[in-house]
């Protein structure tokens, strides 16, 4: 008996571990030693040491991850922490800007309220502003003109020389439009180089009089801005006008001083007035850039950062965390692949010894510090035990086995050759009661109530050895060998199942109903075997519905197929007896009356004769007590088919030529009683009872017929048959086979004898008047 487990093979350090099947077979059962069939798995099976590696890496880079992620929130965190620093160191310079300004404004405000500019007195407030313009060093120059930009007094020109116009006008006319001070834009003088204005309008009941105007350097701008300067040396701080033009930078001021800002940062500043974004310098670098909007001035504050100044520390970091998990994943898969060796070697040792097992030998582990394979060397030991054990067990299973299936098969022998004999000897003992009975009838002594009784048991009688030998042929297969199929109308096959059980159906006085159409429900079957369905299904309502009851057949087409239904109001079936009914031998429980009983055979043919057909059954009930209903699905005919030969027309044989036959029979009451029948059919009868008898009744006779049982002592009925074709000559008989046993081989051997029909006891006089009647006409 093989025994199927599962091991691991691994080789040396360039051989793969591949998970392998080993089915062991025991050198005393195998001409084959030892017998290992390994079976691979798919080559993607991969070493130990790799699943090692894999398990430190799915270990270690799950803790790398999360400190990864971990400090880059801190260096995000530390990153929003320096925007904030320079969003307010732009903001502290926008401060400083406006504080100056606002000390610019103040002093000309001042100057404003000179009482000679009051009284008019040009040349002397014209002093005036030489002497405040010596105290104001951020100032290149002082003006004074009206609000249509006529220059009345500037401490760039002396008196009485030509004064110099008003730059940058647009500031100016907005100073006037307002009526409040403000600061201009950068511009550059005819003389004077790049400035930018301080404005404050005078007013005079409410109406602006004069403008008074600061002229501004740029430097002292950038002394505002450097003042600024801290630690961070990195950082470029920036002022730009209202226009976008540079004005003042802590880096390379004499480059960009003057000059526009970049597109970008204006297009970036216009959208709110406080921000940080990234972006490219005015020097092509990288930078994050923090600004801060001054009011009402419109001038903007700016701080430059490089960009590597702030992402440099999450850059680091990452780097140094990258350094430190690569070592830890280095110096793990170097434990791992150490390890690894270690494990290989304990399971090169686990698979020797379940090879060994496998050969039939025991299993040797040696010394091992891995438990696990410890634990597996013990099992493979336990298993070698176990295994002859099993083996002995095995033997005796197979032992066992043989001898009972010798023994059913002895057994089922037994029952076929049992049932074809018990046929054969309820048949004998039938066949002269049924020839009586009809000889009875013919004398006219057959109408009483008696007779009657006896005929209808006697049929009764039949059909149960005749289901006995069908469930026979059903168990050995072979009982669509005894079928004929030929196109048929359901109707035909309905109404000689109806006259079958119309007995049964009369003495429990059950009404019965038929709705079947006489045409439009072809189907190919078995006349025969077909009306023994649909009687087996009447038979088996009528039994099991209480007297009294309703009985209905119908019939329909239904697509591709014919459906036909029996329904009864009897007892019923429950879930479970619904579901087994069409088992042979399965029958419904009996009441106190004991005649609804049967053998249990009836529905087990219904539904192999259905199958036989194409067919198929079903059996369907509300419950106990509330009847059934039993279905058959044949398949239906197409109407283009063959038609059905129609059953020849019963002719009267008044008149018709008699015969001469000769009938043999070892049954002396079966021989007397069948030719007591035929004579009184009108034909000239010989009887004897072996084959020496039947050879001296021949003698002056010359039968046309002989009806002979095969089964006759010393000499059967195939070897009489032919004795008497040689004594006869050239005129023979027919030869008919008259015999209890029915088998589909019992057929087909009298066949091949030369028997031209094949009679089972017990015979009726019709089939025997239909035999006679294609007799004269094949003459």
């Amino acid at each position: 008996m093989p025994l199927a487990y599962h091991a691991q093979t691994l080789g040396g350090p360039s051989v793969r571990t591949r998970p392998v099947l080993l089915v062991y077979s025991h050198p005393r059962f195998s001409s084959r030693s030892p017998l290992l069939h390994v079976f691979l798995r798919p080559a993607s099976v991969q070493p130990l040491r790799l699943h090692l590696l894999r398990l430190v890496v799915g270990v270690l880079l799950p803790a790398v991850a999360f400190a990864g992620l971990l400090v880059f929130q801190l260096a995000g965190a530390e990153r929003a922490a320096v925007e904030r620093r320079v969003q307010g160191s732009a903001r502290a310079l926008t401060e400083a800007f406006d504080r100056e300004m606002s000390g610019s404004i103040r002093t000309l405000q001042a100057l404003a309220q000179s009482s000679h500019l009051e009284r008019g007195e040009l040349e002397a407030f014209h002093a005036e502003c030489q002497r405040v313009l010596r105290t104001q060093p951020t100032w290149r120059s002082v003006a004074l003109a009206t609000p249509d930009a006529r220059t009345l007094a500037h401490t760039a020109a002396a008196w009485g020389e030509p004064m110099p116009p008003v730059v940058e006008r647009e500031s100016f006319e907005r100073a006037v439009a307002a009526g409040a001070p403000l600061v201009g834009s950068l511009a550059r003088g005819p003389k004077s180089g790049l400035a930018f204005p301080i404005r404050v309008p005078v007013l005079h009941e409410g109406r602006v009089r004069f403008v008074l105007t600061a002229v501004v350097t740029p430097e002292t701008l950038t002394d505002v801005a450097s003042r600024q300067v801290d630690a961070n040396v990195e950082w470029t701080r920036t002022l730009v006008d209202l226009h976008g033009t540079v004005a003042a930078r802590t880096r390379d001021p004499q480059r960009y001083v003057g000059h526009p800002a970049s597109p970008q940062f204006l297009q970036n500043t216009r959208q709110g007035r406080e921000g940080v974004y990234a972006g490219t310098s005015l020097d092509g670098e990288p930078v994050y850039v923090a600004y801060s909007r001054a009011s009402p001035s419109g001038w903007t504050a700016a701080v430059v950062v490089p960009r590597a100044v702030m992402e440099g520390p999450l850059r680091n970091s990452l780097l140094a965390l990258g350094g430190l998990g690569l070592s830890l994943l280095v110096l793990s898969g170097a434990a791992a692949w150490l390890i690894s060796r270690r494990l290989e070697r304990s399971l090169l040792g686990a698979a020797a010894a379940a090879e060994a097992l496998a050969q039939g030998s025991a299993p040797v582990l040696g010394r091992t510090r891995v438990l696990e394979v410890q634990r597996l060397g013990a099992a493979l030991q336990h298993s070698a035990r176990l295994l002859e054990q099993r083996e002995r067990e095995r033997d005796a299973h197979l032992q066992a086995a043989e001898a009972a299936r010798a023994e059913a098969v002895a057994a089922t022998q037994a029952k076929d050759a049992f049932l074809a004999m018990l046929g054969h000897e309820l048949r004998n003992p039938l066949a002269p009661i049924v020839s009586s009975l009809e000889a009875l009838r013919l004398r006219g002594l057959g109408g009483s109530p008696e007779h009657e009784v006896i005929s209808r048991q006697l049929r009764h009688v039949v059909r149960m050895v005749d289901d006995l030998l069908d469930v026979a042929r059903i168990r050995r297969g072979q009982l669509s060998l005894s079928m004929h199929k030929q196109p048929l109308e359901l109707a035909s096959a309905v109404a000689k199942a109806c006259e079958s059980a119309a007995p049964l159906v009369e003495q429990r006085h059950h009404a019965l109903e038929v709705q079947v159409p006489a045409q439009g429900l072809r189907v190919l079957g078995d006349p025969v075997r077909l009306t023994q369905v649909v009687a087996n299904l009447l038979v088996n309502a009528a039994r099991y519905t209480p007297p009294g009851g309703h009985l209905r057949v119908r019939a329909e087409a239904q697509g591709d197929e014919v459906l036909l239904e029996v329904q009864d109001d009897g007892q019923g079936l429950s879930e479970e007896l619904a579901a087994r009914v069409f088992e042979p031998f399965v029958q419904g429980a009996r009441g106190f009356d004991q005649s609804a009983g049967g053998l249990g055979i009836g529905l087990a043919l219904v539904r192999s004769l259905v199958q036989a057909h194409g067919g198929r059954v079903q059996a369907q009930s509300a419950g106990p007590g509330r009847g059934s209903t039993f279905r058959v699905w044949l398949p239906r005919l197409a109407a283009g088919g063959e038609p059905a030969a129609a059953p020849a027309p019963a002719r009267d044989e008044t008149g018709a030529p008699r015969l001469r036959i000769l009938v043999v029979d070892d049954n002396v009451d079966a021989a007397s009683a069948l030719g007591d029948l035929l004579e009184l059919g009108g034909h000239q009868v010989r009887v004897a009872h072996d084959a020496q008898g039947a050879l001296r009744a021949v003698e002056g006779f010359s039968p046309q017929v002989a009806i002979l049982d095969v089964g006759l002592p010393e000499v059967d009925g195939y070897a009489l048959a032919r004795r008497l074709r040689e004594h006869l000559g050239a005129a023979p008989p027919a030869f008919a086979a008259l015999t209890g046993f029915g088998q589909g081989e019992d057929r087909r051997r009298s066949t091949a004898e030369g028997f031209q029909r094949h009679f089972v006891k017990p015979v009726r006089l019709q089939e025997l008047e239909a035999f006679f009647r294609e007799l004269r006409a094949a003459a």
